[in-house]
């Protein structure tokens, strides 16, 4: 089952029950003549996409085109809502991922839930886990690269990746709110420069802070590529062996902890998903397409299979690792 790790949604279910619980959080559906898009109270508007953002009949029959047969789904950006109060956050995740996980409950065989988390309040982010721990549907976890500006490996979220990884959840990161934004407003650059840097960033803040080496068991998903990880890790290296601030946490080269990542293929370039492929092995690159966003690959098997000639590397990527990465490590448990 060629599955993606990579798939937004916000079904209209979840819109309709957010209009009534939040409604500062809620978005108004607008049909405009190049797609979709949400208009949120705030003023943000997201879009342009397709239905399937929000109708899963439509999405089934888009999937069915792109040859994908299982999404893991998970809220895009715009939702993360990191600035809500705690308790409003708590409900809106809450929302969200019962949402979803109907979604799944009534096609088992085509979804999976990422879980949403109120980043905002760690302990209450904690509990969520706790609650999702019980909830076969969700498979794994999607967080933002920062949280309203801290980085994921500040201290105030140690005993967050501690119940993360106990809980047996890999964590999908995407980008939001990225860093150096206030200079990217021209040309679509928070996309295209701000996203990858961003997942660079908060991976460099999780490798240099220690969660990863005091987490043995933590997996992590590292989206578009990658950002530029696996291109500048030598420079990491590098920065680790002549300056002392790298090793105030760690006391091993950040190359050692490019293993605990995951990466997507979404890097829109053969040459750069030939290299990732080079660099991270099969057994660490899953397909992602970014659906459905206009940033998403259009043929995102045909792409991936462009890139990847070897069958069994292929197979792989499009199969056997996200499943493997969207398994958990710990039994569900029931509450």
């Amino acid at each position: 089952m060629t599955t993606d790790i990579h798939a937004h949604i916000v079904p209209e279910s979840f819109i309709n029950e957010l209009a009534s619980e939040i409604p500062a959080a809620a978005p108004k559906i607008e049909n405009r003549s190049d797609g979709w898009y949400f208009s949120y109270p705030n003023g943000r508007v997201s879009g342009p996409f397709p239905a399937g953002m929000f109708d899963v009949g439509a999405r089934l029959a888009d999937m069915d085109r792109d040859g994908v047969t299982v999404h893991a789904l998970s809220v895009p950006p715009p939702q993360f809502q990191y600035k809500l109060e705690a308790a409003a956050a708590v409900a809106h995740a809450q929302l969200f991922n019962d949402s979803l996980v109907e979604v799944v409950r009534a096609q088992p065989d085509r979804f999976v839930v990422l879980g949403h988390l109120p980043m905002q309040d760690p302990q209450a982010a904690i509990a969520e886990v706790e609650r999702l721990v019980s909830v076969p549907e969700v498979v794994g976890l999607e967080v933002a690269t920062n949280v309203t500006g801290t980085n994921l490996g500040d201290d105030s979220f140690a005993d967050l990746w501690t119940a993360i990884a106990d809980a047996g959840l890999p964590v999908v990161l995407h980008p939001s709110d990225v860093a150096g934004h206030d200079r990217m407003h021209d040309y679509y650059l928070h996309n295209f420069v701000g996203n990858p840097t961003d997942s660079t960033l908060a991976a460099g803040s999780l490798i240099f802070s220690g969660v990863l080496e005091r987490n043995a068991s933590l997996r992590i998903a590292l989206l578009h590529g990658g950002g530029f990880l696996p291109y500048q890790i030598g420079r990491f290296d590098h920065g680790w062996k002549v300056r002392p601030e790298p090793k105030s946490r760690i006391d091993r080269p950040p190359s050692q902890y490019l293993d605990r990542f995951w990466f997507d293929t979404l890097t829109h370039d053969r040459a750069s998903l030939e290299f990732l492929l080079q660099r991270v092995g099969a057994d660490r690159l899953a397909l992602g397409t970014d659906y459905p966003f206009d940033m998403a690959d259009p043929d995102p098997v045909g792409s991936v299979s462009a890139a990847i000639t070897d069958p069994v590397a292929l197979e792989k990527v499009l199969v056997h690792t996200p499943q493997q990465l969207l398994t958990r490590t710990v039994a569900v448990s029931h509450a």
